[in-house]
C-alpha cells in the first residue's frame, strides 16, 4: 500500500514529504476551509511542495458541466504532466455522469465519500483511477475494513484497475487492516506519520543502544572511530 498526505497546509506537507514516503497529496473542503487560506496560492504552493508528485483536488460544482468546467481550470492550474492531477467527484448520479464527462477530456478522476462496494464498482466502470472509501465514517455504520476488503474482490473479480484510495482513520490498526484488505492507497492527516512508526518497545531498544555505546566509547561517534 501507498501513501498519501490529506492537508492543505504546504508546512505540514513539506514535513511530512522530508522524512516520510508518500506520494501525493489529497484535500477537500473541509480541510481548505480549516487552513482559512488563499485557495489559489496554498494549491501552487503545495504543488511546488509536491513537486512531480499527484495532487487530488475536489470539485465543489454540483452539476456535472460546472463540475468539467472547474476541473478544465484545476488542471490548467495545477498539471505539470499528465497524471499528476485527480479531480475529485462525489460518488452521487451528477458526480458518476461528470467522471464518465471529465475521463472523456483526459482527465484524471477520483471518485470520494465511497461508502459501499456498488458506488465503488459503478465508479469503476465509470472510468474513475480511484476510489474513496471512507474507513473510520463507515465504521460507525458498519465495518470499514470490510467494505474496504469487499471493493477489494469485486476489483479483482472483474479484472478493473482503478485503485482503491481508503481515507477517514482514527488510529494505525485501521491503516493495518485496508492493507492487509488490499487498499492500493491511503490518505493521511500529517500528524498520522509518525504515529506509523512508533513502537515503544523500539524507543526502549534504541535507548539501549545509545547506553551500551556510551559506556564503551563515550561521546564519541562511529564517524570518530573509523
Amino acid at each position: 500500500m501507498r501513501y498519501l498526505v490529506d492537508s492543505f497546509s504546504p508546512k505540514e506537507i513539506e514535513y511530512v514529504l522530508q522524512y516520510y514516503p508518500a506520494e501525493g497529496v489529497t484535500t477537500n473542503p473541509t480541510i481548505v476551509c480549516r487552513e482559512r487560506a488563499d485557495f489559489r496560492e496554498t494549491l501552487l504552493a503545495i504543488r511546488h511542495v509536491v513537486g512531480e508528485g499527484i495532487l487530488h483536488v475536489e470539485t465543489m460544482q454540483t452539476r456535472a458541466e460546472d463540475m468539467l468546467r472547474e476541473a478544465l481550470a484545476l488542471r490548467d492550474l495545477l498539471s505539470r504532466r499528465p497524471g499528476d492531477l485527480f479531480i475529485k467527484l462525489p460518488a452521487v448520479p451528477e458526480g458518476i455522469r461528470a467522471c464518465r464527462m471529465l475521463k472523456n477530456e483526459g482527465l484524471g478522476v477520483t471518485v470520494t465519500a465511497v461508502f459501499s462496494p456498488q458506488q465503488a464498482l459503478v465508479a469503476a466502470r465509470a472510468g474513475a483511477d480511484f476510489a474513496a472509501p471512507y474507513v473510520n465514517k463507515l465504521s460507525d455504520v458498519g465495518d470499514g475494513e470490510a467494505c474496504v476488503k469487499r471493493i477489494a474482490q469485486l476489483y479483482q473479480a472483474h479484472g478493473l484497475t482503478t485503485k482503491i484510495l481508503s481515507a477517514s482513520f482514527r488510529n494505525v490498526e485501521q491503516v493495518t487492516r485496508v492493507a492487509e484488505a488490499g487498499s492500493h492507497y491511503a490518505t493521511l492527516p500529517p500528524a498520522f506519520f509518525d504515529k506509523l512508526v512508533y513502537h515503544p518497545m523500539t524507543e526502549l531498544a534504541v535507548k539501549g543502544f545509545e547506553a551500551d555505546w556510551r559506556e564503551v566509547y563515550g561521546d564519541k561517534a562511529p564517524i570518530d572511530l573509523i
